[in-house]
């Protein structure tokens, strides 16, 4: 089936890709409860089980469709991503200095986000959206509290690389692409990116700055022409808030 995509129309295009999520999430999700049950039996450990339930659910829903549509568009795997151009090292040093500075910016943001109160008439909305923010932060203080080097080093692989890895390659990689040319406006496509991005967390009280987060890859993406650079960068931001919470715990 190659080059399926070529020359359809948008709307087309954009089906096949739901098409191409919806059946990969399905597919992924079915491995994920069978290994799943397979880890409880075994009673394995909680945050080794997550580890890998985690790992092949974040595959399946973002990286596994988003190549293949790059290859029913394009007969290549990672050219409608731009994930075959490469970045110069010196531009990596500068994503470290960036996301460094970043960091406390995010912070602040994500706290005056909490501090967001809907009107009365959607308290109960309210009441279920903090429900699941406060259900999500406890779940990942299971994963990072009293955490060894081991641990941290396991955090990273499985929620900061694999998440930019596999996140970048559909969000910025192929919904950004496929929108600049729906929309024929290069910046619009960053801003429905990002605000996608941001809402498929389902994470109403970490919206703005996760939003944020996705214009600046967005737009690191379109200075660099290289989705290595929204990939790095996205690493860069996870891992230092890990390092960080680490270290908090430990030494501060």
């Amino acid at each position: 089936m190659p080059y399926l995509l070529t020359n359809k129309p948008q709307r087309t295009q954009f089906g096949f890709l739901i098409f191409l999520i919806a059946c990969s999430t399905l597919f992924f999700g079915v491995v994920g409860a069978l290994i799943n049950t397979v880890n409880a039996r075994a009673e394995l450990d909680f945050r080794y089980s997550f580890y890998i339930t985690q790992t092949i659910s974040s595959f399946g829903v973002f990286f596994f469709p988003a190549i293949l549509f790059s290859y029913f568009h394009s007969k290549n795997w990672f050219s409608y991503s731009q994930a075959n151009k490469k970045v110069s090292l010196h531009l990596v040093g500068y994503l470290f200095i960036i996301s460094l500075l970043l960091l406390p910016v995010i912070a602040c943001l994500g706290y005056l986000n909490e501090q967001i109160s809907l009107p009365n008439s959607l308290n109960s909305i309210e009441l279920w959206m903090r429900k699941m923010e406060n259900a999500n932060k406890e779940l990942l203080l299971k994963l990072v509290d009293n955490s060894t080097l081991s641990i941290l080093f396991l955090n990273v692989v499985a929620m900061a690389i694999f998440p930019a890895l596999f996140e970048e390659f559909l969000f910025r990689g192929t919904l950004q692409p496929f929108f600049t040319k729906w929309f024929a406006n290069k910046h619009i496509a960053v801003l429905v990116t990002a605000f996608i991005f941001s809402a498929i967390h389902f994470q109403f009280f970490g919206f703005i700055p996760r939003f944020l987060l996705g214009v600046y890859l967005g737009y690191l993406l379109l200075w660099g022409q290289s989705l290595w650079l929204p990939i790095i960068a996205h690493f860069f931001h996870n891992a230092m808030s890990l390092i960080v919470n680490y270290i908090t715990q430990h030494y501060a």
